[in-house]
């Protein structure tokens, strides 16, 4: 049995097929998003090579995750109808206040003397891969599995010498599932227009 779109999450004025065309299309925005965050994720074994200390490339990460991150739902709130946007916004400007704030306690650390270059990358990307994975339950599901990467990467640089192929086919995967979940649900929004959100 299907159920129609409930009017809460419906903008104003959009019809069933109007709203199903707004779903599709922020489908889309959000795989393309969720995308380009994974290749980030993954580029993160990069900063040794290119001189620039760890610490450093996941700090501006967290920096723009929080940002890019904060956009993305305000965004999705309003293109969906979301009655509680601005909730939401502050929600997120609460989680990333958190997360900068702890990012500022581990260079406070660092500082003083108690942290190295290496324990503050590993920490700031701990912290990251914490804030997206909660992130996700504000914003969209596909943060949970940018967060569960972000951790596996914590993981393998804890233990692991030789990391990049193993991230890479985790990243991989996780895209291919993500993504084939994403063209199966565009797919069922074809075939039938009733599923709305679901």
């Amino acid at each position: 049995m299907t159920t129609p779109v409930s009017t809460e999450q419906t903008p104003a004025g959009a019809s069933g097929h109007g709203m199903l065309n707004i779903a599709r299309h922020v489908l889309k925005i959000d795989s393309i998003l969720f995308v380009g965050i994974m290749c980030l994720a993954v580029l993160g074994w990069a900063p040794p090579t290119l001189m620039v200390p760890a610490s450093a490339y996941w700090s501006y990460m967290l920096v723009l995750m929080a940002l890019g991150t904060t956009l993305w739902g305000e965004w999705r709130s309003r293109r969906l109808g979301a009655a509680e946007g601005g909730k939401l916004l502050y929600r997120q400007l609460v989680l990333w206040g958190a997360a900068l704030a702890a990012m500022g306690l581990v260079y406070l650390l660092l500082g003083s003397g108690r942290l190295n270059y290496e324990v503050t990358g590993l920490l700031v990307l701990l912290v990251l891969a914490f804030a997206t994975f909660v992130d996700g339950m504000l914003v969209s599901w596909k943060l949970h599995v940018v967060g569960a990467l972000l951790f596996f990467i914590v993981l393998m640089l804890t233990f692991v010498e030789r990391f990049l192929w193993e991230i890479i086919l985790v990243a991989g995967v996780l895209v291919a599932l993500v993504l084939g979940g994403v063209i199966w649900k565009l797919h069922r929004y074809t075939h039938d227009p009733q599923q709305g959100q679901g």
